[in-house]
């Protein structure tokens, strides 16, 4: 019997790559750039309180990437009565984003035996620039077949539309034959079994799985995935 799937989705942000260290790194550049480094604690914190619920709108279908990408920086100045440019802080800190391309242990090797037998799609709620800049210094763009990204097709998960929009990017219409994987259980889990996919949750830090999962298949480590596919 041939294998069932054809297509593969994943997510990037905490996926493939980690983004949280990533982000850590970025943001303590960006506050060494504006001179608040000794107050980085107080910067980290109040970054985090803006830009959480800014993504939540995107997720919402309310706002959008390129709005969030200054928008976080005026809240942020604003609350820290800083004089720095919202918008200088922004490009610097995309820019340092880009560059960041920390990635889970065996990510590149696991997307290289996968693509000898899947078409690889990127589907991603994120800043084009920075998610484009990343998979190209990473090495991982030879793997993928397409790159979706939220800001550039108008749509975020968990909206439907996104992964309508990667299936006409590849041409596959068959939705039994694409299996999604990503951390996020509402976004990507939830979102992509609603839009009628398969699913693989891919759980890092050990969550307690859902009372009513939908997820077909929970892995640890990436390279489980070799286990199933």
């Amino acid at each position: 019997m041939g294998k069932k799937y054809q297509v593969l989705f994943l997510d990037l942000d905490n996926t493939l790559f980690d983004f949280e260290k990533s982000e850590k790194i970025a943001l303590i550049d960006t506050a060494k750039q504006f001179g608040f480094s000794e107050c980085y604690a107080l910067f980290e914190k109040t970054y985090h309180e803006v830009n959480k619920p800014l993504w939540l709108k995107l997720e919402r279908g309310e706002c959008t990437g390129e709005f969030i990408k200054i928008e976080r920086f005026v809240q942020l100045v604003n609350r820290l009565n800083l004089s720095c440019d919202p918008v200088e802080m922004s490009d610097f800190y995309i820019m340092r984003l880009g560059e960041g391309i920390e990635m889970f242990p065996y990510a590149s090797e696991v997307c290289e035996v996968l693509s000898q037998d899947y078409k690889l799609v990127a589907v991603t709620n994120g800043i084009k620039a920075v998610q484009e800049n990343r998979m190209k210094r990473s090495g991982l763009v030879k793997y993928f077949e397409a790159i979706i990204i939220s800001e550039d097709v108008g749509y975020s998960k968990p909206h439907p539309m996104i992964f309508e929009m990667a299936m006409q990017k590849i041409g596959t219409r068959d939705k039994n034959k694409v299996l999604m994987i990503g951390d996020s259980l509402k976004v990507d889990i939830l979102g992509a079994h609603e839009a009628g996919f398969d699913t693989c949750w891919v759980n890092f830090k050990g969550l307690p799985s859902p009372e009513v999962s939908v997820h077909k298949w929970e892995i640890r480590k990436l390279e489980q995935l070799l286990n199933y596919l």
